[in-house]
Order: C-alpha cells, then structure tokens, then sequence
C-alpha cells in the first residue's frame, strides 16, 4: 500500500526530531566535560591555561584577531561593564601571546 506524503512528512519529521537531540545531548555531554576538566581549576591555572591554549591555536592558524574581535562582539551583550573591561582586557593580552 503507497504510504501518503502526510505521514512520510510526520515520520521524517519525527526522525529529524531524534537526530537533532542526539546532537544536543553529544553537545552537552562535551560541555559537561569541558566543565569538569576546568572546575576545580584557581584562577591562575585558569588563565595559563587560556594562554597556553591561545597560543597552540594561534601557531595552528585557528585564532587570529579577527576571531577574537568576532569573539568579543558576540559575548559582550551579555556581560556586565566590568565583565566587558576583563573580556578587552583578556582579548589584547591573549593577542598580543606569540
């Protein structure tokens, strides 16, 4: 029996559906990893951490400025003033890291 485009569209729909929270849940579980790997972490680890990971991007081609000026951009309406200050700052440091 020839199945109807309504129901071929629901069951793609539904499949699409599934596919996309397996995504969300393989992104959630790299964050909750991500999350870990950095929590108990001081904030002088952390920021040696940062640099040393700018700068292995950076000789890899992966971090340039403009990166970083798109990376401001995009973080900057939701952070406060003295958020937005730590973020130029860390920004023009981290360019600045050979």
């Amino acid at each position: 029996m020839p199945r109807d485009f309504k129901s071929f569209t629901n069951n793609q729909t539904k499949s699409n559906m599934q596919n996309e929270k397996f995504k969300q849940d393989e992104k959630t579980s790299e964050y909750q990893e991500i999350i870990d790997r950095y929590k108990d972490m001081d904030n002088n680890e952390l920021m040696s951490n940062l640099f040393s990971e700018a700068s292995k991007l950076k000789k890899e081609g992966k971090l340039d400025k403009s990166t970083l000026d798109n990376l401001k951009s995009s973080l900057s309406p939701f952070l406060n003033s003295e958020q937005q200050d730590m973020l130029s700052s860390l920004i023009r440091a981290i360019d600045e890291t050979k």
